[in-house]
């Protein structure tokens, strides 16, 4: 999209009284670079699968996406290092001057998106390596900008929300580990973290953290998602919540049927070797294909981002879609196209325009920015 074409979102705010400039449009969370490591790609092209790319991203209005440098829990710490660092260049090679560019500072999603490009913010899911000496300086000078904790297992540092903990945590390490994230401006994100590992990370920190991909346990009893008093201590310390458009992060049934698969997947993935990423693939699609997700509407999305709004406040609410780490999508949200369809729907269940652009991005942008400044 140029700068100078119509902008989508712009013309859906537009419709709910809005006037101003387009609104900048930041998904907090996606595997792209997930995607370009089992299936690679051009994201220049319009792709037959998956969910993100050029096109779509120029119909749907987005600014920035960040893309998360996702690091398989069962991979030890320097295997996770150079995994990272290889996802890292499959990403370089994806960036193209005047279309997709890299953003290592809030303020180059504004100057980005005024050339007519899309932005590409950093982030590492899964901060196990971090205990490693020299890998958080290796990966800040990168242009990581948040840092996912930890995945779905608990490590040496933090407890992971679907695992057992080891920790009561985070360790001392790990109150280390985030303290460092702070001071060089890096968010710590809590998605992925257990309660008191993210109640930990908040003490330790005392500056806004994030969780960049957690929808409302209060909706969806889920314990990937967060309770209404954690909600707010996110709130309280600053940050914001990102939901996730995981069907069955938002909807009780898709939940039901995503334990089996989870529980068939963690079965038989140790069969599995790490760096066979067409394997791994084609068995989440297997299991994908076993155990269909019932249809569940994006209205269902827009019931936890209110939700969201209404414990936290309309400045800590944000999306993270995890487009292209997750096998199912919403109807009604199936890429990044469709942000135009989010943003319309928020309009219609009576968010003004205003509350609308923080939600799509602004409340990420002055988070991040605020990090900076809190950093050195």
């Amino acid at each position: 999209m140029s700068a100078a074409a119509r902008h989508p979102l712009a013309d859906v705010l537009a419709g709910g009284g809005d006037s101003g400039r387009p609104p900048l449009l930041v998904d907090g969370h996606t595997d792209v670079p997930l995607r370009l490591f089992e299936r690679p790609a051009d994201l220049g092209d319009e792709l037959a699968d998956g969910h993100v790319d050029l096109p779509r991203l120029r119909r749907g209005g987005a600014a920035a996406l960040v893309f998360a440098l996702y690091v398989p829990p069962e991979m030890e710490a320097e295997a996770g290092r150079l995994h990272a660092l290889a996802l890292h260049d499959l990403v370089r090679e994806q960036l193209r001057p005047g279309e997709l560019e890299l953003a290592v500072a809030a303020g180059d999603v504004s100057r980005t998106a005024a050339r007519g490009a899309v932005a590409v913010l950093l982030g590492l899911e899964n901060g196990r390596c971090l205990a490693l000496p020299g890998a958080l300086p290796r990966f800040a000078t990168l242009g990581v900008r948040y840092v996912t904790l930890c995945h779905n297992v608990s490590h040496e540092w933090c407890d992971a929300a679907l695992d057992e903990p080891r920790h009561g945590g985070l360790s001392d390490d790990g109150v280390k580990i985030v303290r460092e994230m702070r001071r060089r401006g890096i968010l710590v994100d809590v998605s992925h973290a257990s309660d008191d590992a993210l109640l930990h990370a908040l003490d330790a920190v005392r500056c806004p953290v994030i969780a960049s991909h957690s929808s409302a346990r209060a909706l969806c009893d889920h314990p990937r998602n967060l309770s209404d008093g954690l909600i707010r201590d996110v709130a309280r310390s600053g940050g914001l919540v990102m939901a996730n458009s995981a069907p069955f992060f938002l909807d009780a049934a898709a939940a039901r049927v995503q334990r089996a698969v989870a529980a068939e997947w963690k079965r038989r993935k140790g069969g599995l070797p790490a760096d066979d990423p067409q394997a791994r693939e084609a068995l989440r699609r297997e299991l994908a294909a076993a155990h269909p997700i019932p249809a569940v509407p994006l209205e269902r999305y827009v019931d936890h981002l209110l939700h969201l709004v209404e414990v936290a406040g309309e400045e800590h609410v944000g999306i993270g879609s995890d487009f292209d780490g997750i096998t199912d999508v919403l109807s009604g949200f199936e890429d990044v196209s469709r942000y135009p369809h989010l943003a319309a729907s928020l309009l219609a269940r009576g968010l003004a325009p205003r509350v609308v652009r923080m939600i799509l991005g602004e409340s990420f942008l002055r988070v991040l920015a605020d990090a900076e400044r809190r950093a050195g």
